[in-house]
C-alpha cells in the first residue's frame, strides 16, 4: 500500500497565527488551496480551513482578528510512512477533509480527500489496461 509521503502536498502552504483571517483566505485563493497550516517558529500551532473561516464570517466575527482565533489546535497528524488507508481510517474516524503529515516529528505536508480520490483513479486506470499476456500457448 502507498504511503502517504508520496502523494502528500508537499512543503506545505503555511502561516503564523498572528495574521488576521482576510490575510489567511487570502492565502487561501492565491494558493488555490482549502487548509492551511499556522506555525509558530518550527512548532505546528494548529490548522484553518475554508470552512472555518466561512463558519467565521457566518458567527460574525470580524476578518481583521487574527487567525489564531478560529484555528483548529487539536491538529490530527499522520506519519508520512503510513498507508493510503490509514489516512482513509483517520479522516473517516475524525470527519475531516485534510491531515498534516510528520516525518520525524517535523511538518512534511498535507494529504487532503482530493490526494486520496486522486490516488485511488490512478490505480483504478491502471488496472483497466489491457495486460499484456505474459505466457502464451505455442502456435501449432
Amino acid at each position: 500500500m502507498t504511503p502517504v509521503k508520496y502523494i502528500a502536498s508537499k512543503p506545505p502552504i503555511t502561516a503564523s497565527p498572528d495574521i488576521t483571517i482576510k490575510e489567511a483566505a487570502e492565502i487561501m485563493v492565491e494558493k488555490k488551496i482549502g487548509f492551511l497550516v499556522l506555525v509558530d517558529g518550527e512548532e505546528i500551532y494548529g490548522v484553518v480551513s475554508e470552512r472555518d473561516i466561512i463558519e467565521s464570517v457566518a458567527a460574525g466575527i470580524s476578518p481583521m482578528e487574527k487567525v489564531s482565533v478560529i484555528a483548529k489546535r487539536m491538529v490530527i497528524k499522520i506519519d508520512a510512512d503510513a498507508t493510503v488507508k490509514e489516512a482513509a481510517s483517520l479522516m473517516r474516524k475524525y470527519g475531516i477533509r485534510h491531515l498534516v503529515v510528520t516525518q520525524e516529528g517535523r511538518l512534511y505536508g498535507v494529504l487532503s480527500i482530493r490526494d486520496l480520490v486522486r490516488e485511488r483513479e490512478i490505480f483504478k486506470s491502471i488496472s483497466e489496461f489491457p495486460q499484456p499476456e505474459l505466457f502464451t500457448a505455442p502456435a501449432d
